[in-house]
């Protein structure tokens, strides 16, 4: 076993927080996004893990995938094939962000796919209807 030098960083690939969206606009913005998921600067043993978010107002949608793999540079989601997502909620001043149970929520527990999520069985399909939904609970915050 070895050591290897690393760092994290979090990038917001796509924000979709003041904008209205439909599931094309959504669908061509992942398809053009650049996803990294394990950075290497040339002529250096540091690597760089790759937080990947999504902002859509309030809520903050983290891309996870199953396994690492630096055989491969991969740039664009489609070329991961299966992930999950984690969702945080920010606070109202922005400060703290909370991790939503996406499986004992309320708001999420019946949505078809909570269950793909559990064992990285996303798709990018799976993802529109993600953006989507939050989309939709973003705009409803007014009446809480």
């Amino acid at each position: 076993m070895s050591l290897i030098k690393g760092k994290q960083e979090f990038r917001t690939i796509l924000d979709f927080s003041k904008e209205k969206i439909s599931k094309n606009k959504i669908k061509e913005a992942l398809r053009k996004a650049e996803v990294r998921e394990l950075v290497q600067l040339p002529d250096s043993t540091t690597y760089t893990l790759v937080e990947n978010d999504i902002m859509v107002g309030m809520y903050q949608i983290r891309l996870l995938f199953s396994s690492l793999d630096s055989s491969k540079d991969r740039e664009r989601l489609k070329e991961y094939g299966r992930f999950r997502v984690a969702i945080y909620e920010r606070s109202r001043s922005g400060s703290s962000i909370y991790n939503i149970n996406l499986c004992n929520d309320k708001r999420f527990k019946n949505q078809y796919w909570t269950e793909l999520n559990k064992d990285y069985n996303l798709r990018i399909k799976n993802l529109i209807d993600i953006i989507m939904y939050v989309k939709r609970l973003n705009n409803l915050k007014m009446f809480l």
